[in-house]
């Protein structure tokens, strides 16, 4: 789906807000459940219809580096693999980000060897990631990442940490691949820089990249979910007896979420619970997240969180049924637009005005939901002991509170896991790799304060990373 929630949000009607007189005339849980849990579910597509683009850094002291063999061939691999398809290639110099008017990758060796193109030191870094954080799309910055500001290097501040946080804000993750090289006795890097939005780029380059760089992931959500059910069609039901009775053929997995339709209602449940608790320790099982990636986090503790979604959910399904179901309309005697005596759907009726247009008094306006006690809770034990023996494969779990007491209207239910806790890991040893002295002697810490106070100021904390849906009678 390629819609973006929070622009949904702003669009989606809610009908029946304060009451109907009609019955509606669809089923929220009905035809298009996936795609409207999606939307409420603020999953964001990774289909990205912007053009990648490149940012290529033609100063003076890069020319070295691009001379030096290593840099030489994987600016060929980078260019080899990217430029297959559509892309966008700007050149940085004389305080300027330009556009690079070229097609292929031998018109683009062509530039990069043509020592005309380098002259001066101007590369104007900060204007190239501005840019690119602006925008949606993957790109790639190749540059060293020696900013200057009225003929003076910035070697102090931070000056690439609002950009650095904007991005990593909006849910994406900028990859470094860093390559060491010497400047006749000066020990400087070249940063090949992903900004990833879709994950494209980063899977094919990743490869080209990483066996001749450093690699550090500059990301709040450096972490990977896998699942590892025996019945696909069951999810992580934590019982093989299929005594909850799940609508197999209604569950759906997303990308971030899971939802169960289940035949019985939380009476039964809570029942079944009681007189069978060593079967129903745990309600989910065999979801798996990797942790081992600290380069940005050290990702500490995780929770669970329960919530009634029932009525909130129910009025995003109508609005988003409204939103795409819009009333038949012809014209009046004068022209105007009216909706047609056809339409006969009373949910069309009841949110739109006269005129065809949508009701402002049926805008959708999502609730703040409060969570319940006495419901779920991680499996700490079982997250514990995993993450000893291996933090590639550490077990999430979901088990039932021991004072279990579901009440009868909770038709849908929304199990968040959520990250709670989480450090900066300014300690990495890595970190290192963003400073540098320069030809004068001279510390150049710009680019590491960037990174290091980008990761003190967005510490991921509360963040729900999967959902559970559960949909009783």
């Amino acid at each position: 789906m390629i819609i973006n929630s929070q622009f949904l949000y702003g669009l989606l009607v809610m009908a029946c807000f304060g009451g109907c007189k009609h019955e509606p005339s669809f089923d929220p849980y009905g035809p298009g459940l996936t795609e409207r849990l999606n939307a409420y579910n603020n999953v964001q597509s990774n289909v990205n219809n912007g053009t990648p683009d490149l940012f290529i850094d033609f100063s003076a002291g890069i020319n070295n580096a691009f001379k030096t063999s290593t840099v030489n061939s994987l600016l060929s691999e980078c260019f080899n693999t990217i430029l297959t398809d559509k892309f966008e290639v700007y050149k940085l110099g004389s305080n300027e980000v330009t556009p690079l008017p070229v097609t292929n990758t031998t018109q683009l060796g062509q530039e990069i060897s043509n020592q005309s193109n380098y002259k001066d030191i101007w590369a104007p870094i900060q204007k190239a990631v501005e840019k690119i954080t602006a925008a949606d799309n993957d790109a790639l910055l190749i540059t060293d990442f020696e900013e200057w500001n009225d003929k003076t290097e910035v070697t102090n501040t931070a000056y690439l940490k609002l950009p650095f946080s904007k991005w990593l804000a909006k849910g994406k993750s900028i990859h470094f691949f860093i390559v060491d090289y010497k400047e006749g006795n000066v020990d400087k890097h070249i940063y090949f820089t992903i900004f990833n939005s879709t994950n494209i780029l980063l899977s094919k380059l990743s490869p080209k990249l990483s066996p001749y760089s450093t690699r550090f992931d500059l990301s709040t959500s450096a972490y990977t979910l896998s699942t590892n059910y025996a019945d696909p069609k069951s999810g992580g039901i934590y019982n093989n007896k299929n005594d909850l009775d799940l609508k197999k053929d209604q569950y759906i997995k997303g990308e971030w979420y899971e939802y169960y339709p289940l035949g019985l209602d939380w009476k039964n449940i809570a029942d079944i619970h009681k007189e069978v608790p060593e079967e129903f320790s745990d309600i989910f099982r065999n979801l798996f997240i990797d942790l081992s990636n600290q380069d940005s986090y050290i990702f500490k503790a995780f929770e669970v969180q329960t919530f009634n979604a029932t009525t909130d959910f129910t009025n995003f399904a109508k609005a988003d049924y409204t939103l795409h179901n819009p009333p038949k309309t012809t014209k009046g005697k004068n022209g105007e637009t009216k909706i047609s005596d056809e339409e006969k759907d009373p949910l069309i009726l009841e949110c739109y005005n006269d005129d065809g247009s949508i009701k402002d008094a049926c805008k959708y306006h999502p609730q703040t939901l409060k969570p319940l006690s006495n419901y779920f809770h991680l499996n700490q034990p079982l997250f514990d002991n995993t993450s000893k023996s291996d933090n590639k494969h550490i077990e999430l779990g979901i088990t039932f509170d021991f004072k279990f007491t579901p009440a009868e209207a909770d038709t849908l239910l929304r199990i968040n896991i959520v990250l709670t806790a989480a450090t900066p890991n300014i300690d990495n040893l890595k970190l290192e790799k963003f400073k540098w002295v320069n030809g004068k002697g001279t510390p150049n810490i710009a680019l590491y304060e960037s990174i290091k106070n980008t990761l003190l100021e967005l510490k991921p904390e509360n963040k729900t990373i999967y959902t559970y849906y559960i949909k009783t009678l």
